[in-house]
């Protein structure tokens, strides 16, 4: 694999890590609503890089 590759899985990483920062801080203040949403800035392009690095690596479905 490429290191471009890693692009997208680091970024659902990024993702994960921010919402798991968020429960650990109480759920109804501004810490936990930016890292929501940051999770969600880093998470949905790094799920479509990661799907882009499966449909180049196994081809469409069929």
């Amino acid at each position: 694999m490429r290191r471009r590759d890693w692009i997208g899985p680091g970024l659902c990483a990024a993702g994960a890590l921010c919402l798991l920062a968020a429960l650990a801080v109480d759920l109804d203040s501004s810490a936990a609503k930016a890292l929501m949403a940051a999770a969600a800035i880093a998470f949905v392009p790094g799920a479509l890089a990661t799907l882009a690095l499966v449909r180049r690596s196994a081809g469409p479905p069929q």
